[in-house]
């Protein structure tokens, strides 16, 4: 995200939000309790002076279990002392008592603050969302009801849990929406709607437009495509541009545009639904941005205040130190799903080009068919892949943002086929053209550079992953990259073959071999 924009856009947002959606507790505030007297007797500062409870005055629980690790009663507790193991507090939602000292011991005190030296609770530790036997952790509870603990002094403690489970619904959400999307996907019959379109292209007639249309309309198609890869907003391109009939970008005859929209719709309907749920944001994720970009702002305000303290880098000191404050790590259980969305909106444009591409044969069959409509198709079906590459790089930046290392391997991989689809569509349209033969040098060197390339980039990619996870080695590096990288590397090599020796080339999909749709294992 761009920090100044969301300082700008969040400031008014987390003054008043900030302490509400992500708490943000000062260490000194714990570290020695400060203590009031109500009554004579010391209760620790920020609880709810009304519930607390008084040993002298509460002859009905004088037995009752007020420090669970001892097993002292209310009535051993010394209630002129001021340490840890003798002041109480009394729990908001069940009225039950215990000492500061079992409390912390509950809510797991360590796992959110750090201690110096001295035993004495130091700074602010970045919470964990699983136990050390891998297990999601609860909201801490009461020993005695199992009532939530919602206690100012735990405030960081119970909702980093409400953040947790909040996370967990969002997986949930996500996940199911993607897998509806995915089911309805393999209920669509490729095979049909190619039969369904190529027979129409045989026979459509669709209005020839003038080679000067042909050129003004990929200058204003370079303009809006330049407007699209500029923005660094992480959302797949709009629907609209999988409409031929899209005269900001194509000048496709419109009932050509309206019969290949008609047939395809079930596609370009899923392709509007992933979008939704690549663009989903959750409550929490907006609060947390709100809080961070707030604390970004007050630190450049307090460093620029001072300049005789302020750091070499401002900028990134300042996003440091906020992330710091904000006290919970960033959420990312969305992203995950995020770069699963747009990796579905590939591969339903993937399904497209196919079909464009057949309908590009059989119309290049009919006589009522023109030379300047075949260009215009060609020209979308271009801006298919090649929009296919701008969210393939989206996502791989999301997932680096968010250090999903497998995520990562798998949007180079969509990268990799990319370049190599357009480069085969390059030689196809070639064909198609009949310019084949004045093109083949240009091609050659092109095909070349792309065996190359495709080499350097799996030996690379397979160095980087198994830096970070080696244990992928020997099982998920081979069946969800270097199979599949190896066979694009093969149909990089036949297509030189073919090109430099003037030999038939028939391509072979890919889709088989790299079906990202379906449910992969990105636990790392």
């Amino acid at each position: 995200m761009d920090h100044a924009h969301g300082i700008t856009n969040a400031s008014s947002f987390a003054k008043s939000n900030v302490g509400k959606s992500v708490f943000m507790l000062n260490v000194r505030s714990i570290a020695r309790p400060r203590v009031h007297l109500v009554k004579n007797h010391a209760y620790v500062c920020g609880e709810d002076c009304s519930i607390q409870i008084c040993p002298r005055c509460a002859p009905d629980i004088q037995d009752c279990v007020v420090d669970v690790i001892l097993q002292r009663t209310l009535q051993d507790i010394a209630e002129e002392e001021e340490s840890l193991d003798e002041l109480l507090i009394t729990l908001p939602k069940c009225r039950h008592v215990f000492t500061v000292e079992t409390l912390d011991g509950i809510c797991e005190m360590t796992d959110y603050y750090t201690k110096n030296q001295n035993g004495g609770w130091a700074d602010l530790r970045t919470p964990v969302s699983e136990t050390a036997f891998g297990e999601r952790k609860k909201p801490p509870v009461c020993p005695t009801c199992r009532s939530a603990i919602t206690s100012p002094r735990y405030g960081r403690v119970f909702k980093s849990a409400d953040l947790d489970i909040l996370e967990r619904n969002v997986i949930s959400r996500m996940s199911t929406q993607l897998g509806d999307i995915r089911e309805k996907m393999t209920k669509i019959s490729k095979s049909d709607l190619e039969k369904k379109l190529a027979a129409t292209a045989s026979v459509i007639r669709a209005e020839d437009v003038t080679a000067a249309e042909v050129r003004g309309v990929r200058k204003g198609r370079m303009k809006v495509q330049r407007r699209y890869l500029a923005e660094k907003t992480e959302t797949p391109l709009p629907v609209t541009t999988l409409d031929p009939g899209n005269r900001d970008l194509f000048l496709v005859s419109p009932n050509v545009g309206d019969a290949w929209s008609r047939t395809v719709k079930p596609l370009t309907q899923l392709y509007g639904h992933a979008i939704k749920v690549a663009t989903m944001r959750p409550a929490h994720t907006k609060a947390w941005e709100a809080s961070w970009s707030y604390l970004v702002e007050e630190e450049l305000k307090s460093t620029v205040a001072d300049p005789a303290r302020a750091p070499r880098n401002l900028n990134q000191f300042a996003m440091q130190m906020a992330r710091r404050k904000v006290g919970q790590p960033q959420p990312r259980a969305d992203k995950r799903f995020v770069v699963e969305a747009f990796w579905v909106t590939i591969q339903v444009r993937f399904i497209l080009v196919h079909l464009a591409c057949s309908w590009l044969t059989s119309a290049g069959k009919n006589k009522d068919y023109g030379s300047m409509q075949l260009k215009m198709w060609a020209l979308f079906t271009t801006v298919l892949l090649e929009g296919c590459r701008r969210d393939a790089n989206i996502a791989y930046k999301v997932a680096e943002a968010s250090e999903t290392r497998r995520q990562m391997t798998v949007s180079q991989l969509l990268l990799m086929r990319l370049d190599f689809e357009l480069h085969q569509l390059d030689y196809r349209l070639a064909q198609e053209s009949g310019t084949i033969r004045e093109c083949r040098q240009d091609l050659a060197g092109k095909t070349s550079a792309g065996v190359l390339k495709v080499d350097q980039d799996i030996q690379r990619i397979v160095d980087e992953h198994k830096r970070i996870l080696p244990q992928d080695m020997k099982d998920w590096l081979h069946q969800n990259f270097i199979d599949t990288a190896h066979s694009i590397q093969q149909e990089w090599q036949k297509l030189d073959r073919s090109i430099r020796q003037a030999t038939f080339y028939e391509p072979v999909s890919l889709d088989e071999k790299m079906d990202v749709v379906k449910a992969l294992n990105f636990s790392e």
